[in-house]
């Protein structure tokens, strides 16, 4: 879909919204648990995509350049959270020295995922943990089916390695 910052760009973002808006959904709710969170990133971002529609290019898809900044955003309430947590967890401690964190795998996988580089980030959150087919997830990242399963590959080499050092 080619979105040209016209008279018809809303028409298309609206259309955009209206096809794609349980993906968004999706991707968000695979980083953030609580529902009026995923509900603000998805919103946060529609509305940043909105206001920075002049600055996107024709040559990637629509609906990835928006994908990517719903991951961003969500991950941007992700990480706040995690640093209130910290503040919270640091005065409920009294600031003790020494305190261990009780990790489940699951939550140190987490945390491997948000460290990956954005390229790798978004292939594991839309081909991996999204729920749609591979020529589906490789259109929306913008690259063919095979250099999606070799970004696939890298990011479980980097995940591995990260959790290998955690």
């Amino acid at each position: 879909m080619m979105f040209f910052p016209d008279h018809h760009a809303e028409e298309q973002f609206d259309m955009l919204i209206r096809s794609r808006l349980s993906l968004f959904r999706g991707l968000a709710r695979r980083i953030l648990t609580n529902a009026a969170d995923v509900d603000d990133a998805v919103q946060t971002a529609l509305s940043k995509a909105w206001l920075r529609r002049r600055s996107f290019r024709d040559d990637a898809s629509l609906a990835s350049w928006v994908a990517r900044i719903v991951i961003n955003q969500s991950y941007d309430i992700l990480r706040q959270q995690q640093r209130e947590q910290r503040k919270l967890t640091a005065f409920a401690n009294d600031h003790s020295v020494g305190t261990q964190e009780t990790d489940d795998d699951l939550q140190r996988l987490d945390r491997a995922i948000a460290k990956l580089p954005d390229l790798y980030r978004q292939t594991v959150h839309i081909a991996i943990l999204g729920d749609i087919d591979t020529a589906s997830a490789a259109d929306l990242l913008g690259c063919s089916a095979n250099t999606l399963y070799q970004r696939i590959h890298k990011a479980k080499e980097l995940l591995r390695k990260s959790m290998s050092h955690e």
